[in-house]
Order: C-alpha cells, then sequence, then structure tokens
C-alpha cells in the first residue's frame, strides 16, 4: 500500500486545487469574512455570549465547507473524468483500486480542508474567549474531520455508480442525503425514538463543544426494567451503557470502510461490469447493520417523541425487525442481480460446474444464508424477555416471516430472470411489471379489506407486503384456518420455482455452443 502522501492520485489532485494564488484568494476572503462576522457578533451581544456564538458560526461553516464542498468535490472526481474520457487513463496504472479510491477520498476535497483550516483560528478564539474547554474542542473536530471522510466516501460512491445520463441524479439525491445529515443535531433531552443513540450526524460536533460531557448517564425504566439513556451523550449497546463519542466514531469508521469496499472492488471495472458487493459482503453487510440494530434497539421503551405515551409491545419490535430486514433484503438481492453481460462471463467460467442449483436461483442463496444468520441474531438478542409469548404468536410470526420472504424471493427470482432478457433496459421493464402487479393487488385488497378469512388468504396470495404488520390483519383468521394461508405460501414457492426455471433456461442461451452440447447429453446420460 502507497502511503497517502506518496499517493500520485493524492498528489495530483492537490496540485490542481492548491494552486499558490488560488490558496492566497480563498485565505484572503476568510480572513475578511472572519473579521466581519466576528465584529458583527461582538457588536450584537453582550458579555462572553457573543464568542460562544462566534464559535458555532465558524464550525458551521466549516461543516458545510466539509460536508457539501468536499462532497460536491467527490461527486465529480470519477464521473468528470468519464464524462471527459480521461477516465481509461487510470485502467493501465500499477495502482490498485483501493489506492486510487483513497487518492480521490482525500485528494479530490483538498480545497475544502484548506478552507476549513483557514477557518479554525476563528474557531479557536471564540471556543478561547467563550471558555469552551479544550478538550471539548478537540473532541468535536474529531467528530468532523471523521464524518465528512464518511461523507466524502458516500459522494465518491456515488460517482463510481453515476453514469452519464443520471449524473445529474445522482448529485442532487448526494446533496439531499448531505443536507439531511448536517440538519440531524442534537436535542437538549434525550429524543430516541427505536434506538437509544445519540446524533449520527456531523454537527453532533458543535453540540459536543457547547455541551458535550463525559458523563454516562442511563436510568433502568420499562417493563421488565431496562437501562435507557436520559443524556444526549449515552448510548446503550447491548444493555450496557457507554458514551456517545466513541460510538459515532467507530460507527463512522465501519461505514466508510464499507463504502470503501465496492470502490475497491469496481473502480478499474467497465460500467455494465459493477458490482458493488460480492455476495459474501453482501450477507456481511446485512448483519453489521442488524449488529446497529440489535445492539442498539430497545425492547420496551416508557415514551415516544412523536407518538402518545404508551409501552412498545414485542409485536411492533418484531414488525419493525421484519419489515426493516426486508428492505435490506430486497436492496441487497436487488444490488446482487446480474446483467446479461455479467452471467455470460459467469457461465463461461463456470460452464463445467454442476452446481447449477445455486446459479438457478441467484440471489436466493445468499438472502435465505443472510436472514438465517439475521434471524439467529435477533432471537438472541430478544429470546429471553419476558411476556414474549404472551404478547406475540411465534407460530404466526414463523409464518408471517415466511409467506414475506417467500414473497421477496418470488419478485427478485422474477427480476432477475427479466434482467436477462434482450431489451434496452429490462430490469426497469421488470420493475414496471411490477408496479403494475402490485398497483392491481392493491385495487384487490382495497375490496377484500381483510374481513373474511378465507377471502384475506387468497388476496395475500396477489399481494403479501401487509401481513409485514400484525395491525394489518387479524391473527386469528390465520388460527381458524390454516389452511388457505399455507395454500399461498405454497404459490409464492411455486411461482419462484418459476422464474428461477425461466431464467436458468435464458443462462443456458448464454453457455457457450462447444461446452452447452456435451453438457446437456450427460445431463440426460444421467
Amino acid at each position: 500500500m502507497i502511503p497517502l502522501w506518496e499517493n500520485p492520485e493524492f498528489i495530483r489532485n492537490c496540485r490542481a486545487q492548491l494552486r499558490p494564488r488560488r490558496l492566497v484568494l480563498v485565505a484572503s476572503i476568510i480572513a475578511a469574512l472572519s473579521l466581519v462576522v466576528g465584529y458583527s457578533t461582538y457588536q450584537a451581544y453582550n458579555g462572553g455570549a457573543w464568542a460562544r456564538s462566534f464559535f458555532s458560526v465558524a464550525m458551521y461553516a466549516q461543516l458545510f465547507t466539509l460536508c457539501l464542498g468536499g462532497g460536491y468535490a467527490c461527486m465529480r472526481s470519477i464521473s468528470q473524468e468519464r464524462e471527459q474520457n480521461t477516465f481509461d487513463f487510470q485502467r493501465v496504472t500499477q495502482m490498485t483500486s483501493l489506492e486510487l479510491s483513497l487518492g480521490k477520498l482525500f485528494g479530490a476535497p483538498a480545497m475544502a480542508y484548506f478552507a476549513a483550516l483557514c477557518m479554525l483560528p476563528a474557531a479557536l478564539v471564540g471556543a478561547s474567549t467563550g471558555g469552551i474547554p479544550a478538550w471539548r474542542v478537540a473532541g468535536a473536530y474529531l467528530i468532523l474531520l471523521a464524518g465528512s471522510i464518511t461523507v466524502h466516501a458516500l459522494t465518491l460512491l456515488f460517482s463510481l455508480t453515476a453514469t452519464k445520463a443520471g449524473s445529474g441524479i445522482a448529485g442532487i439525491s448526494a446533496i439531499v442525503i448531505i443536507f439531511i445529515l448536517l440538519m440531524m443535531s442534537s436535542a437538549p433531552e434525550p429524543s430516541r425514538t427505536f434506538f437509544d443513540l445519540g446524533t449520527l450526524g456531523p454537527s453532533a460536533a458543535i453540540e459536543f463543544a457547547l455541551h458535550g460531557t463525559w458523563n454516562v448517564q442511563a436510568v433502568p425504566a420499562g417493563s421488565p426494567p431496562q437501562l435507557i439513556s436520559n443524556s444526549p451523550w449515552t448510548d446503550v449497546f447491548f444493555g450496557l451503557p457507554v458514551h456517545h463519542l466513541p460510538v459515532l466514531l467507530l460507527l463512522y469508521a465501519t461505514v466508510t470502510a464499507w463504502f470503501l469496499v465496492p470502490l475497491a472492488r469496481n473502480l478499474k471495472k467497465d460500467p455494465e461490469l459493477l458490482e458493488l458487493y460480492s455476495p459474501a459482503q453482501s450477507v456481511g453487510l446485512l448483519c453489521y447493520l442488524n449488529v446497529i440494530m440489535v445492539g442498539f434497539f430497545l425492547v420496551y421503551r416508557e415514551h415516544y417523541r412523536y407518538t402518545e405515551q404508551r409501552e412498545q409491545s414485542f409485536t411492533s419490535t418484531f414488525d419493525f425487525f421484519l419489515t426493516t430486514n426486508l428492505i435490506l433484503l430486497y436492496s441487497l438481492g436487488l444490488a446482487l442481480i446480474r446483467n446479461r453481460e455479467q452471467t455470460r462471463r459467469r457461465t463461461h467460467r463456470l460452464a463445467l460446474s454442476r452446481f447449477d442449483w445455486i446459479e438457478t436461483g441467484w440471489p436466493t442463496a445468499y438472502i435465505l444464508a443472510g436472514t438465517a444468520i439475521v434471524a439467529v441474531l435477533v432471537l438472541a438478542r430478544f429470546a429471553l424477555v419476558k411476556g414474549m409469548k404472551e404478547d406475540l404468536s411465534p407460530r404466526f410470526a414463523a409464518f408471517q416471516a415466511g409467506m414475506l420472504l417467500a414473497t421477496m424471493l418470488r419478485d427478485l427470482c422474477f427480476l432477475q430472470w427479466m434482467n436477462l432478457r434482450r431489451s434496452k433496459r429490462p430490469l426497469v421493464l421488470g420493475m414496471v411489471l411490477l408496479g403494475v402487479f402490485y398497483t392491481c393487488g392493491s385495487l384487490l385488497l382495497n375490496m377484500a379489506k381483510f374481513s373474511e378469512p378465507v377471502k384475506s388468504a387468497f388476496t395475500a396470495i396477489v399481494m403479501a407486503w401487509p401481513l409485514a404488520t400484525a395491525d394489518a390483519m387479524d391473527q386469528s383468521a390465520w388460527v381458524l384456518k390454516p389452511g388457505p394461508w399455507f395454500v399461498g405460501l405454497a404459490f409464492q414457492v411455486a411461482l419462484a420455482v418459476l422464474f428461477a426455471a425461466l431464467h436458468y433456461k435464458s443462462m443456458e442461451e448464454l453457455r457457450p455452443a462447444a461446452i452447452s452440447a456435451p453438457a446437456r447429453a450427460v445431463a440426460a446420460g444421467d
């Protein structure tokens, strides 16, 4: 691994941006603005309040400069080279994709880092005059730096996946996500709903500098009693109170690593061969997200911020995890879907392999593996909770999860088959057909309204997503007549098998002719 200060991509970006005349101009502008803002703040506030206000203005200016300015630079670092037809030069370099990614990650926002550095004296003057401890200022800048690097890695990933036609949409999406992260600021009181986590956005740096504390504060609450945080700077992980600063830094570091993984895999590949994560990495990402959700999730919460005062039941907890994991599994399944060129290369490489059943139901095997790991993780976290059997029916929960999983696998097998068809945008066409199917299903659901057990069971064959919440149907309908519901489950599995068979037929058409015929002859002889 080449050190960063010797990385040619990093050096190239720094030389292009940090020209002497430009540096002098930027430093002069920031110095003039700092003097004007400082004087205006001093005139507007009495006593020591002006210093804290001046510090906040300087920190927010650094925050927006690093996240928005640096994020935009990273967003353009890859897509702009493709537009200018200069990206192919990087494929012949001896640098690895990871070294190129790191060079772009720290080199593209070089001017943003310099501008933020020029604002540092103003922030330090406000902090020292306002009586802000040095350790809180250091912690704030540590959060700001780690958070901005995570944002830069996210926008760099957007730049990798953006095409010439969709670079504008990707850029707007990245700016919206960054703006949401910047606006996620802490409240004076704990405002957690599902997770016992403090502020996750980089704006936590300003809040830590002004109101941060090293005290870990958690109190028992709920029935059965569990520890919950009563401080913005205390998190509860698997029932253990921890300070929010190390948790936040660890989350930034791990999320940045997950953003760098697809960059290291795909930076030198053709756009049609992009595969963000390998199947094993996709399952690992799913497990990582569930460790965060399960570790910081509260089974019982005495109060919500946005709802009425009530306790959270185990059924609503199960519904939340079920819905969230279905969304994650669906997203990872879509990311694993292969296009025609990827499948053709795969079939050529594995032409003599006898594990065709794994390829036939792609990506079913890895989705099922991820589901099993997640189920074990969630059950291990909540299996010892008292009152679970009284609040949640395990048999119905198992059927509910199985029905929704079978429906999701049916959709993924259909989309994988559609993506191998000869058309301009087969995956988009498949999504449109699914949208039409679910629109018709929703109209049918509105007429049925889950009123009769048999009618609701066979309506769920068309569209099973309302089963994601136990409130959408009466569990007694399943208890009284479970037979029709299992018919619906079998129907979903049969459709998934049908689409997998069509996928296998499409794969056979892509096999090399010299290998495909003997393979079929051997199979017929067996």
